[in-house]
């Protein structure tokens, strides 16, 4: 993933994790630590993430005029062109929106399966799956695999934060109550390729990569 695709996802990611939290109310409320440890940005990220979305008008930040204990406690507000930017993006995710790329977006409704309902993507509907537990199951087992090796492992630090970035988003996916298929399936996909370039410790990495690929099978 080239620096830019990796800043315009996380740029995606920011905004529509503030979308989520506050439901599409553009009067709550939302810390800018409510979003940002989900996704494990760290400081400095968060604050150019926000001057871009803030400079396309697509949320605001203040303070309300008083002093806070760090920038990660100020306030965000999400605006109507950032509803309506999340949501172009959710309900056409084959098109471009004006702030970012198309990607595929599909929705993932996981509990008890009976049967199996696939719409594909278009313009007048969004994928939609019901998977498994055992498939939910196969996904919690590969982010626990990655972390068991994120605490056993020494890696370069930005290895390190990319990995974490990953599992957070899987993690926060799979507690929403609409994961993103497409999401799920890039941040699985991201993790793998990393672990794959850790040439050096590839009998351990190997039983994740093969997990995470069986994951993917599943999902995709």
């Amino acid at each position: 993933m080239s620096q830019i695709d990796k800043v315009r996802k996380q740029r995606f990611q920011f905004i529509h994790q503030l979308w989520q939290i506050a439901g599409g109310d553009q009067s709550k409320r939302v810390l800018v630590r409510q979003v940002s440890e989900p996704l494990c940005l760290n400081e400095d990220e968060v604050r150019v993430i926000i001057q871009y979305l803030n400079g396309e008008e697509l949320l605001e930040i203040t303070t309300h005029g008083f002093n806070v204990p760090s920038y990660l406690d100020a306030s965000l507000y999400i605006k109507h062109k950032g509803v309506m930017e999340v949501e172009q993006a959710l309900l056409k995710p084959e098109s471009p929106t004006d702030h970012f790329p198309a990607s595929v977006v599909n929705y993932i409704n996981i509990g008890t399966m009976t049967n199996s309902n696939i719409a594909q993507a278009s313009s007048h509907a969004s994928q939609t799956i019901t998977i498994s537990p055992d498939t939910k199951q196969g996904i919690l087992e590969a982010v626990n695999m990655i972390k068991e090796f994120l605490d056993e492992q020494k890696l370069q630090q930005d290895q390190r934060n990319e990995l974490r970035s990953d599992v957070s988003t899987i993690e926060s996916q799979l507690n929403s109550p609409k994961p993103k298929i497409g999401i799920l399936s890039e941040s699985l996909s991201s993790a793998k390729n990393i672990l794959e370039s850790v040439s050096t410790i590839a009998v351990t990495v190997a039983p994740i990569v093969t997990q995470i690929s069986s994951v993917l099978s599943m999902i995709r």
